[in-house]
């Protein structure tokens, strides 16, 4: 009887194996649902990586998020955070620039806990240990250790010195495990982050105002090495990226439009790629003014890049040391409105010329003119008022 047992078994569990080769045979199981409950086990879970800035070569803060189903203890576990390809990591980061939360089981509500010890860094990773304590001192244990089913979020500071990567576009692939990946002590396995992280072409201009013609530097980051990046808009200019995929252009202001184009070309003047900033240089309103003068003198005041199609409403839109021109001051051509021209040949009217007197009040030495046209754009010159003098001739005499 042992023995009918003993065959019935053994014929029932090969035709057990029989099934599931078939099965197998016939697509029936997947090797990944095979897998699924050993990977969740040994890997780490719904890892995502977000900077806080998707700018190329960009300074910034760092949320890295995952899940874990094997509990880390307090003190002893560790973290490894391979960053995407690119991201430039400094050779230490202080324990005070980056926290660890966790939420128990999936329960959406955080607790931080900073470091007490500083991580390790290599080119590309960064390996922590799991913190100690809480934030005021107290020793994690008894179980407040981060548990199987905790979400993890590893958050670095902009004061940790990771800059964005310096090329523009995706930051590596998952397929090669190089766009950001996350293992533990207790999971081995790295998991590859979930949608990879690209990165933008950036250019900065410092200034948002300059006179015509005058010199407004020009940062461009991401852009191809070696190839001649040319401005166009309203600044113009040309450099060649380097290495580090950026460069930094002495442009022109020019009167054309108001944004800055980069277009960048290879030797064979082939179009490789452009950006617009999102930035704006304005054309700034300029005045000159006689540069001396006495009180009673006539002086000439003139404006360029004002208001299109405005005018110099009356004498009291012009201030001499802060004080608007009375009747008594102006003189023929300023006894009403004055239209503005164009003068600078841009085939705009936005410029003019007007003739005023030295105020009599006006003391001697340095004095601003400042005047403001009909569209509220003003400019300020500076004149120097030279004191009266008295002539006697002849200087002697019986």
């Amino acid at each position: 009887m042992n023995t009918k047992i003993g065959t019935s078994f053994g014929l029932a569990l090969l035709m057990a194996i029989a099934v599931v080769a078939t099965m197998f045979a016939l697509g029936m199981f997947t090797t990944t649902q095979v897998r699924a409950s050993s990977d969740f086990a040994t890997n780490v879970q719904s890892v995502d990586f977000v900077p806080s800035s998707s700018s190329v070569n960009t300074g910034g803060s760092w949320n890295v998020t995952f899940g874990v189903s094997a509990a880390l203890v307090a003190g002893s576990g560790t973290i490894t955070i391979s960053f995407p390809s690119g991201t430039v990591l400094p050779a230490t980061i202080d324990k005070t620039r980056i926290s660890v939360s966790s939420d128990v089981a999936g329960s959406g509500t955080y607790t931080g806990y900073p470091l007490t010890s500083d991580p390790t860094l290599t080119s590309t990773t960064v390996t922590l240990t799991v913190p100690a304590s809480d934030a005021g001192g107290t020793a994690l244990s008894g179980g407040k250790e981060i548990a199987a089913g905790d979400n993890i979020k590893v958050f670095f500071s902009q004061l940790a010195g990771i800059l964005n990567p310096p090329k523009s576009g995706a930051a590596g692939t998952t397929a090669a495990g190089t766009a950001g990946k996350v293992k533990t002590s207790e999971q081995a396995t790295y998991s590859n982050i979930a949608t990879v992280e690209s990165f933008n072409k950036t250019i900065s201009i410092n200034k948002t105002t300059q006179v015509e013609g005058g010199a407004v530097e020009v940062k461009l980051a991401g852009f191809t090495p070696d190839l001649k990046c040319s401005l166009s808009g309203s600044v113009s200019g040309s450099g060649t990226p380097g290495s580090d995929r950026k460069v930094t252009i002495a442009g022109t202001k020019k009167s054309s439009g108001t944004t800055v184009t980069a277009t960048c070309i290879d030797s064979a003047r082939t179009t490789i790629t452009s950006a617009v900033t999102t930035g704006e240089v304005s054309l700034k309103s300029e005045l000159t003014a006689t540069a001396t003068g006495k009180a009673g003198d006539t002086i000439t005041l003139t404006g360029k890049n004002f208001t299109a199609d405005g005018t110099i409403a009356t004498f009291a839109s012009i201030l001499f040391g802060g004080v608007a021109l009375t009747t008594l001051q102006d003189v023929t051509d300023m006894s009403s409105a004055v239209s503005h021209t164009d003068r600078d040949n841009d085939n705009v009217d936005d410029d003019f010329l007007v003739k005023i007197r030295v105020p009599s009040g006006a003391t001697s030495g340095a004095s601003q003119i400042k005047v403001t046209d009909s569209g509220s754009v003003s400019a300020t010159a500076a004149i120097t008022v030279t004191g009266r003098t008295v002539l006697i001739t002849p200087d002697s005499g019986p």
